[in-house]
């Protein structure tokens, strides 16, 4: 029952974020720049797509902010009051800038989080364990954009560090 509001939905990771919070109740409001992508955002669970995230209708619980830039703020001054913002990424390339003395005209008694994947209570293995079971069952729909063979890791990790890979990419053993 929660409102989430999700920067960089149309990447890999905002594609699992948007369908495993729909599925745990949440109402999503999927933030992408490209616009062909918000139909696969509304079949993943989004309630609504929006380009910008100044026309977000906030105000939202949850913040998931993976763009960074001048979207970080932007996406703070949507946060419900005693809301959190989990930061998690910086896909703009760009550095964020937040001023704190716009917190007396944002949310009151906010959270800014920074989520990294070694900081867990649980092994990396519980949760790729968990995130291959919900695929096996048909509950999670990840987007494979390439299937290789291993010998092209190198290859592979610099087109999706490029973003010539839509989704994620798969590497096999022969």
């Amino acid at each position: 029952g929660r409102r989430v509001l999700l920067t960089g939905a149309s990447g890999g990771v905002g594609h699992f974020v948007t369908e495993l919070a729909a599925a745990a109740g949440a109402q999503v409001t999927a933030v992408t720049r490209d616009a062909g992508r918000g139909a696969r955002l509304t079949e993943l669970g989004a309630a609504e797509i929006v380009h910008d995230p100044a026309d977000a209708r906030g105000p939202y619980d949850i913040v998931l902010e993976s763009t960074g830039g001048d979207t970080l703020p932007v996406a703070l001054a949507r946060l419900a009051k005693r809301g959190t913002l989990i930061w998690f990424g910086q896909a703009s390339r760009t550095p964020a800038t937040l001023d704190f003395f716009a917190f007396f005209d944002g949310p009151e008694s906010a959270v800014i989080r920074h989520f990294h994947y070694l900081d867990a209570d649980t092994g990396l293995g519980d949760d790729l364990a968990a995130l291959v079971r919900l695929t096996a069952e048909g509950r999670l729909h990840p987007e494979i954009g390439r299937v290789a063979d291993w010998a092209g890791t190198a290859t592979a990790l610099t087109d999706l560090r490029d973003r010539r890979i839509r989704g994620k990419a798969v590497l096999t053993l022969s």
